[in-house]
């Protein structure tokens, strides 16, 4: 019992301080106009990779950055509860090839900011990994992340911006998603499983032994060998 309540806070804790310090890091350009947005994602240009790490802190305004604060505490929570070992190399693998992959797909000349592509990499993550093992615990959070969030698959697409009048990164949303389903393949062998049906143990073997009719006896005698053992009373 105490172990589980030990994983339960760290995985809370771990999750809730990386969006504190996408918080922090929000405010704190606010506050004092630091204009550190220019830091984000560049496409095309090597003097900009830092851009692969910066641009998950940097967001334009408070929707954005609560728009991407829940999506990302719940995905990011239910991967430190359920790959304890993998936990961590999922999400850096996850980040840096959404950018990577940002880096050569997105438009030249153009800057990107905000989680959101880590988001759709860490969602779909765990919709191609329930897929692949059909353990029970990953379709389920599949199935309500796809719920809560199943509008994330319009932003997939270049015309959805243009639709709800936002200049969206849909190239972003995209490299997340193909890196969240690179990785869960990759992944798909770690993490919980399928539990396969348990067999029957050896002592069930044994009870059904116990009652099985011997029929290797030689076909000339077709009576079976009944032995009597007497005790003098």
């Amino acid at each position: 019992m105490l172990s589980f309540f030990i994983r339960l806070i760290d995985s809370i804790v771990w999750p809730t301080l990386f969006v504190l310090m996408i918080w922090f890091v929000f405010f704190i350009n606010l506050g004092y106009n630091l204009e550190l947005n220019k830091f984000g994602m560049h496409p095309h240009d090597l003097s900009q990779l830092h851009g692969i790490i910066t641009m998950i802190f940097l967001h334009g305004d408070f929707d954005h950055l609560l728009s991407n604060s829940i999506p990302l505490l719940l995905s990011m929570g239910f991967i430190f509860v359920n790959f304890e070992k993998e936990r961590f190399s999922v999400i850096c693998i996850n980040v840096i090839l959404t950018g990577g992959i940002l880096f050569f797909m997105g438009q030249p000349e153009t800057n990107h900011i905000g989680a959101s592509g880590l988001v759709y990499a860490l969602v779909f993550f765990i919709i191609t990994h329930g897929f692949f093992t059909k353990n029970k615990e990953m379709l389920a959070a599949s199935f309500v992340l796809i719920f809560l969030y199943g509008s994330l698959i319009y932003g997939l697409f270049p015309e959805f911006g243009k639709i709800i009048g936002k200049n969206i990164s849909w190239e972003g949303h995209l490299s997340g998603a193909i890196s969240g389903v690179l990785v869960g393949f990759l992944y798909r062998k770690k993490g919980p499983q399928d539990i396969p049906p348990p067999e029957d143990d050896e002592d069930e073997r044994d009870k059904d032994d116990y009652w099985r009719i011997k029929t290797d006896l030689p076909d000339t005698d077709s009576t079976y060998p009944i032995e009597f053992h007497y005790r003098d009373s």
